[in-house]
């Protein structure tokens, strides 16, 4: 039965992947949260990842939580469809609203795909001189995770460096607040 209820819900998100139309955004909206709901109580929602990343196409900051929340559940354990996600992220640590970029910063590093970090260079060496203190924060965090995945990719990108200075010229406290917690 629930087989058939996840390929209920990937036909229903496919049918509103490019879609603009009014209402779109609830109709998402719901199928989202039953997808999260079925992720949450343990049944294998994983088939219907490509629609997911194909959906995040979208401005609502509730959809893109979900998404990033479903992304970073399957993207460890199947690292091939990872891939799909780079795109939409990259693009997400561009928008101009702060709390996407540093959502979507979040969400990237979080991904712990080891084939991946070179697409998380550029986003994190942009967060760590963005003008918002959360960004910078989020970027911080993200270099910590980036090290323990591939520490000679954070020196060849010179990110100690870049913290050092960050931790001792950032007019932000919770900024340099986060290296005296590390």
């Amino acid at each position: 039965t629930r087989k058939g209820e996840v390929s209920d819900l990937k036909m229903q998100l496919r049918q509103l992947a490019g879609s603009r139309a009014p209402g779109t955004d609830d109709a998402k909206r719901d199928l989202f949260k039953k997808v999260i709901s079925y992720m949450t109580i343990g049944i294998d929602v994983s088939s219907v990842f490509s629609e997911m990343v194909m959906c995040s196409a979208t401005s609502d900051i509730v959809l893109k939580k979900m998404c990033y929340l479903y992304v970073g559940n399957y993207a460890k354990h199947n690292p091939d469809l990872s891939l799909l996600t780079i795109n939409f992220l990259q693009r997400d640590c561009k928008d101009e609203d702060p709390m996407i970029r540093g959502l979507a910063l979040r969400s990237l590093c979080s991904l712990r795909v080891a084939n991946l970090v070179e697409y998380l260079v550029g986003p994190l060496g942009s967060g760590l001189k963005d003008s918002n203190n959360y960004v910078r924060m989020v970027a911080a965090m993200g270099v910590l995770k980036l090290y323990h995945i591939s520490a000679s990719t954070c020196v060849d990108a010179d990110f100690p460096t870049t913290l050092k200075h960050l931790m001792l010229d950032d007019p932000d406290a919770q900024v340099t607040f986060l290296f005296f917690i590390k």
